[in-house]
């Protein structure tokens, strides 16, 4: 009996795993796929700064339809430009691209 449980539970599980939406770019094209690894795509969100440490924004952010992301807390790259007027705790819109295995911000404005 202990068994059948077991097998059920996994089998929930693996459904469970391979039922989640694929993530895809702001114009429906999978995630996965060329177009978003060529950084060309830009995705834009809401959110608060929690942290600021050198080129390294960290951003408390909803839910970024346009690439798939949950609700999280992540660090962006930054360049200089864009970290000198902010400020931690405040509330920005902000863009983003990926440049190979990075996220780097693209524009940041308080909200």
């Amino acid at each position: 009996m202990k068994m059948t449980y077991f097998a059920l539970a996994a089998l929930l599980a693996l459904t469970s795993a391979c039922s989640q939406p694929e993530p895809t770019t702001n114009d429906g094209v999978p995630a996965t796929g060329k177009q978003a690894d060529q950084g060309d795509q830009v995705y834009s969100g809401v959110g608060t700064i929690q942290s600021i440490a050198g080129d390294q924004v960290a951003i408390a952010h909803g839910p970024i339809e346009g690439i798939g992301w949950p609700a999280m807390t992540m660090a962006f790259t930054a360049p200089p430009d864009l970290t000198e007027s902010a400020q931690v705790g405040s509330q920005v819109d902000f863009s983003f691209h990926k440049d190979g295995s990075t996220y780097v911000l693209t524009s940041l404005r308080k909200r």
